[in-house]
């Protein structure tokens, strides 16, 4: 049981700090808890608890009186005061008690462990011929000779605050849940209007831009957030739909220019006194060409895949044999530097677009080509919930390992190896059509040396 316990703290301890709108639902019920323990607080305080003094104060104003009274009357005369009304109000029982033990009063017996007035002490009696005891409340003095008991019969007081009590715990327990009514409400309201907010973060992140937060025209505190919301992604939706017509009409404006020079180099090149034997410069210019006019199309391909947004062209396919395919035709050029591929895959039906697919599996295995040393070893791993491609290679920095699925992005150590930086970039727009999302790490956490990407699929079939 304790071992259940200590486990189950943590959790509540972690589950008090993680939900917010926990915490403000229960701060709020427990304010209301509070108030009304407060007011029954008060409550008992202003009536019953100064009826209760009220009858204690009466009884020991009479035993003032009788005192008073000893002074003025002989000691014989004292047990005639017992049917004095002025020294027996209604209510209060006065008990004397000789030296020798002779009782004068209504009680048939003198409690002994009574304190002395002015403390009071409760004790039970029988009274009269009934066969019930009745509680009393009172204290004793000494007086001329005698030993004085005064009491009153405070019991229905003392039923009253305990009803009071039982009534007081039972609207404390149901103040306490009616309470969470309030406050469950408004974290209903909290977490839907959050929860409309997330969604529409969820989608930014995946680049859907278009995402919008619904209001309801109630002007209140969250309706004006959505609007500054909106209003922002708006901000920020023009931009990169502006930065994205710029590079698309950059890389169409540039490619044709590019062609034709391209074309009247060949034709220069054709017209030299040795056609057999192409000029050195001719061909290396011819090539530098080649390389723009494919990073102008890589990035024309990227904004077409990125503004892709029909997924009607997605079939089901069996992930694996993609993975196959692709690690078949990056083999042989992994074993120009005796890379070795290894694959551990599992079979795994998906929707998506097989060239797509199969294009970013085969970018993953030329990159893991390019930037990593001879005899290097590259692993495939695939099941049902990820995709996973490593390497020991020398890896990617922390620092750069997001930038790397970026446009022209190349990291420093890789500034000397062939290559327009698109391929990574390519792989994030496939994963990102196809609601895959990407972990980028270390194969070895502790040297912090490999490259790890790891899918992770969305909800697949075997």
């Amino acid at each position: 049981m304790n071992n259940l316990l200590n486990q189950g703290k943590p959790f509540l301890i972690n589950t008090w700090r993680r939900h917010s709108l926990w915490r403000l639902s229960l701060s709020i019920a427990l304010m209301l808890w509070l108030a009304v323990a407060v007011a029954l607080f008060t409550i008992y305080q202003l009536s019953i608890q100064p009826l209760i003094q009220s009858r204690q104060q009466i009884l020991l104003q009479h035993a003032q009186q009788l005192q008073s009274a000893s002074e003025t009357n002989t000691a014989s005369a004292l047990p005639d005061l017992l049917d004095d009304t002025l020294y027996n109000p209604q209510g209060i029982i006065t008990v004397l008690r000789s030296k020798s033990g002779e009782l004068y009063g209504s009680l048939s017996h003198f409690p002994r462990a009574l304190p002395s007035c002015p403390q009071l002490k409760p004790f039970p009696v029988v009274r009269g011929s009934s066969d019930s005891l009745s509680l009393l409340e009172g204290c004793q003095f000494e007086m001329d000779g005698y030993s004085v008991l005064v009491a009153t019969d405070s019991e229905y007081l003392w039923q009253v605050r305990e009803n009071f009590e039982n009534a007081a715990i039972v609207v404390l327990i149901c103040a306490f849940f009616i309470a969470l009514i309030p406050s469950w409400i408004i974290r209903r309201k909290m977490k839907s209007q959050l929860f409309g907010i997330h969604s529409v973060v969820s989608q930014i992140e995946k680049g859907h831009f278009s995402g919008r937060i619904q209001t309801n025209n109630s002007h209140d505190e969250w309706d004006n957030i959505a609007h500054y919301i909106n209003a922002m992604l708006d901000e920020i939706e023009s931009s990169i739909t502006q930065i994205q017509g710029v590079t698309d009409a950059i890389a169409h404006d540039l490619r044709t220019p590019l062609t034709r020079i391209k074309n009247r180099i060949s034709t220069l090149d054709s017209r030299t006194d040795n056609p057999q034997q192409p000029n050195e410069q001719f061909v290396l210019i011819q090539q530098e060409f080649d390389e723009l006019l494919q990073t102008f199309n890589a990035m024309l391909e990227l904004s077409k895949l990125e503004n892709m947004g029909d997924k009607s062209q997605f079939v089901d396919l069996d992930l694996a044999q993609i993975v196959q395919d692709a690690a078949e035709l990056a083999e042989a050029q992994l074993e120009e530097k005796h890379q070795i591929l290894s694959m551990d895959v599992s079979p795994v039906i998906m929707k998506g677009e097989p060239s797509l697919l199969f294009r970013l599996v085969y970018n993953l295995l030329d990159n893991a080509y390019k930037y990593c040393p001879e005899h290097a070893k590259v692993k495939i791993q695939l099941s049902q919930n990820a995709l996973i491609i490593e390497d020991n290679g020398p890896g990617v920095p922390k620092s750069q390992q997001q930038k790397i699925m970026q446009r022209l992005y190349r990291a420093d150590k890789s500034r000397n190896t062939p290559g327009h930086g698109l391929g990574l970039a390519l792989v994030a727009v496939v994963a990102k059509l196809h609601d895959i999302n990407i972990d980028i790490g270390f194969s070895h956490l502790e040297q912090e040396t490999g490259f790890k990407i790891t899918l992770q699929l969305p909800n697949t079939k075997g």
